[in-house]
């Protein structure tokens, strides 16, 4: 039995509840992780603990920074912006896709809006023709039990093997 001490949060790798206290380094059919002292307890059967001396770079504990993070997508009205940029740049579907080095399919269905543009994809538009695509959505802390609900955590797979519900 190994505890883990730690000052960054950390997180149980099987049911996704914060440690508190002690977790626990175990490999579970072959797999390192660190659990939290519960799922240690439900599922003492199916672990091997990893021993001090042997333990891998590779099972550090998973943090979660809890601040407000950036993330990045793709404007509403792409189809839109990207077809009236390409007009205004007086550039043909053919020609816009040259320049990108896709195919002109490619093009014409992300103006109809049937195919979204990766990130990467949309800042070569946008470097193109001059108009701006990406922005930026704000996801802070906002976590709803809808999303918790229809995850499924290793525990649940252990439950479901063992016939539990």
């Amino acid at each position: 039995m190994v505890p883990m001490k730690n000052d960054a949060v950390t997180y149980c790798e099987i049911c996704g509840s914060e440690i508190e206290g002690q977790g626990y380094h175990v490999k579970i059919e072959g797999s390192p992780m660190i659990i939290c002292r519960r799922c240690y307890e439900k599922n003492k059967k199916h672990l091997v603990m990893i021993p001090k001396e042997t333990k891998q770079v590779q099972t550090r504990p998973k943090t979660i920074v809890k601040r407000d993070e950036v993330e990045l997508d793709i404007d509403e009205n792409y189809p839109k912006i990207i077809r009236e940029g390409r007009e205004r740049m007086h550039l043909s579907t053919n020609e816009l896709a040259e320049k990108m080095k896709v195919k002109e399919n490619i093009i014409k269905r992300i103006e109809l809006g049937k195919l979204k543009p990766t990130i990467s994809e949309a800042r070569v538009i946008e470097r193109i023709l001059g108009v701006k695509l990406v922005v930026e959505v704000s996801s802070g802390k906002k976590e709803t039990s809808e999303s918790d609900s229809q995850t499924l955590t290793l525990g649940d797979i252990i439950k479901i093997r063992e016939g539990r519900k």
